[in-house]
């Protein structure tokens, strides 16, 4: 019995050069736009294609490996998903992920993302080429750094990304940036397998992280961090009392600097540089992950600050002046920490010359990674400057 909701739509898509192997496995739910699936693309045994806003580019290879589900996710050319569930994601051209994947709420991968086996994302930002390997928890995170798929950043084998408190808080952790990141001319940042890492951390360009190492700070650009040190003790815990907030809101609103900074390249760049109808409607749906992923961000942020007063009052009764001093100070930043005339220096940059030279180098054939790095420097460097004026 065929699992479609009418056997037609199948035979249009492989009429119009939908490879659709044994069409009756293969379900698509009556809200998609089959006209938002290409051409010469392979929708494997066992899966699944929901969502009214999910779309497919030409040349992909869809659920190899026992079927995908794939719902509300917006998927570029030459994208290859194995099995495994992908939703209220964006997927730019050439990303691979092989078996076991989960991605949801909001990540956002960028051209040439290779994922291992059984890979958990969620609201999480790839820059081109970055490289995950297997068994893998990365969630609340961006990434960036490298020059192309020989040099990239690379988060090894069984690594854990910690985002959740016993407060019942979430952080995200920033590796590399995104004003330099844009650029594809930074170091790579590579962190070892089975390392750990509890979040809000900030980690530079050129950093490498020993594998096994376990680590909660900050890690500035080309250092080498090896954390072994064992823990084994006891003591007294109470859930209202947090410690040293004042990192956790700098990181979080630079955080949130650098996503606000990546919408505008997208809504300057991106989305104008785009080709056709199709490559607009993927890059418009890219930028939306990336607002929602600010969302995200401040409302953490806010019930995180609602928590604070309750732990300054605590820390006051035991006499821990270091934690009152923090907390004072991380009330001021959550009170100024915001950049209040973002819009307006956003407003008076020009992108017209960046934008020109990308548009060239396009439409010259080279990709969009190829085109950002035929830049000349005095371009880059002079945008690279004032896009730090927005951070």
């Amino acid at each position: 019995m065929t699992m479609n909701r009418d056997i037609d739509v199948v035979n249009e898509l492989i009429q119009k050069g939908v490879d659709i192997l044994a069409p009756q496995s293969v379900y698509i739910a009556p809200e998609v736009n089959i006209d938002r699936i290409a051409p010469k693309t392979v929708i494997y045994p066992g899966t699944t294609i929901t969502g009214e806003t999910t779309s497919i580019g030409a040349h992909c290879k869809i659920g190899m490996g026992g079927g995908a589900h794939l719902e509300n996710v917006q998927i570029g050319n030459g994208v290859s998903l194995m099995q495994g569930v992908y939703r209220d994601s964006t997927l730019l051209d050439g990303v691979s992920i092989r078996n076991g994947a989960e991605l949801r709420d909001n990540c956002l991968l960028e051209e040439g993302v290779d994922i291992g086996h059984t890979v958990g994302l969620k609201q999480t930002i790839l820059f081109p080429n970055v490289v995950l390997g297997s068994l893998i928890n990365f969630c609340d995170a961006l990434m960036a750094g490298g020059t192309s798929r020989r040099d990239h950043s690379e988060v090894g084998s069984c690594m854990a990304l910690y985002n959740f408190t016993p407060q019942g808080d979430k952080f995200a952790s920033l590796f590399g940036n995104v004003v330099d990141g844009l650029f594809l001319d930074c170091a790579p940042i590579f962190i070892g397998g089975q390392t750990q890492i509890v979040s809000p951390v900030s980690v530079g360009f050129g950093a490498v992280i020993a594998a096994g190492s376990k680590l909660s700070h900050d890690i500035a650009q080309n250092k080498l961090a090896i954390s072994h040190k064992s823990c084994d003790e006891m003591r007294n815990f109470d859930a209202r009392l947090i410690f040293n907030p004042a990192k956790k809101i700098a990181n979080t609103l630079a955080y949130i600097a650098q996503l606000r900074l990546l919408s505008l390249w997208y809504e300057n760049i991106r989305i104008p540089l785009a080709d056709d109808v199709e490559r607009q409607y993927l890059y418009t749906a890219a930028q939306k992950r990336i607002l929602n992923a600010i969302k995200e961000r401040q409302k953490r942020l806010e019930r995180f600050v609602d928590k604070l007063q309750q732990s300054l009052e605590l820390h006051t009764a035991h006499g821990n002046d270091a934690q009152i001093a923090d907390h004072q100070k991380a009330l001021s930043l959550s009170q100024n920490g915001t950049t209040s005339d973002f819009e307006r220096i956003a407003n008076q940059i020009d992108f017209s010359a960046i934008r020109n030279a990308l548009a060239e180098a396009l439409a010259s054939g080279s990709t969009y990674p190829q085109a950002v790095q035929q830049l000349t420097k005095t371009i880059t460097s002079s945008m690279k400057r004032t896009l730090r004026r927005l951070v």
